[in-house]
């Protein structure tokens, strides 16, 4: 029996109801299964609940299960994709959020590993404030590396993209097994579309300005790549997970020492 414990899942109803009493932080990791090129696993949230457990362990903080699926509308086209519609994902996170705040949690950590749920984190969070006036925290974890850190790291101009890094890093360090690089062969991204210059799959451009328009990935890039892959590497992944653990525990670490309940002044 462990008297450190840190994953909610693994705890007794009388340890959790001990936990709570403390005002700890609680992690929220959240990610997909979608594709990632040929070569990386379909599972993305193994690496969001992997840095959880690492920096609940390192802050004295708790973690939930990740929630695996996410909104992955535009990758709905490749085979092993599940994807959630957007209303499921709001009620899926404003229940998550309930339950803990029922309970006296008021310093909520999200760690976003998947894009598509940034605009419903937003709407729920921004939810729980009006209704509770807590404050839930979040990071969209595959953004946080500093341009710095990218420099540092890939030493290459930028791979970071869809199927290229940080995730072909990150998912040859923690399941290098699982990995096949060796299905990674030739990749491309369409760069026009009738009139316009494609930026991403969901941002075009013209001489003068730019707009969204909403493709499917196989439309633009059907390999699933819009990044670069080729360097990924074990080494690459542990300094990546290292870096991301540090920043995650940094800011939990602040919001521990926040007042995350913040009633509105009527005067």
């Amino acid at each position: 029996m462990s008297n450190n414990k840190h994953a909610l899942h693994l705890m007794t109803w009388k340890e959790v109801d001990q936990a709570f009493k403390n005002d700890p932080v609680v992690i929220v990791p959240l990610g997909s299964m979608e594709e990632h090129g040929p070569h990386s696993i379909t599972g993305d949230y193994l690496a969001a609940v992997e840095l959880a457990k690492r920096v609940a362990e390192q802050s004295g903080s708790y973690y939930i299960p990740p929630v695996p699926f996410g909104n992955s509308e535009y990758f709905r086209g490749y085979p092993g994709t599940i994807s959630l519609s957007q209303e499921t994902v709001l009620r899926i996170l404003e229940e998550i959020f309930r339950s803990l705040t029922e309970h006296g949690v008021t310093k909520i950590l999200v760690f976003n590993g998947h894009a598509g749920n940034s605009s419903a984190v937003d709407q729920v969070a921004r939810k729980v404030k009006r209704e509770s006036n807590i404050m839930i925290a979040a990071v969209n974890l595959w953004q946080w590396l500093s341009k710095d850190n990218k420099e540092t790291i890939y030493q290459e101009e930028d791979p970071s993209g869809h199927g290229g890094e940080p995730l072909s890093s990150i998912m040859s360090y923690l399941y290098p097994e699982e990995m096949r690089m060796d299905l990674l062969e030739e990749w491309e991204m369409k760069d026009h579309w009738e009139s316009f210059s494609v930026e991403s799959f969901n941002k075009v451009s013209t001489e003068t300005t730019s707009a969204n328009l909403f493709f499917d990935m196989e439309e633009i890039a059907p390999e699933g790549i819009v990044g670069n892959p080729a360097n990924a590497s074990y080494e690459r992944g542990e300094k990546i997970i290292d870096t991301l653990t540090t920043y995650g525990v940094e800011l939990a670490q602040k919001i521990k020492a926040s007042n995350m309940v913040q009633k509105k002044n009527n005067t």
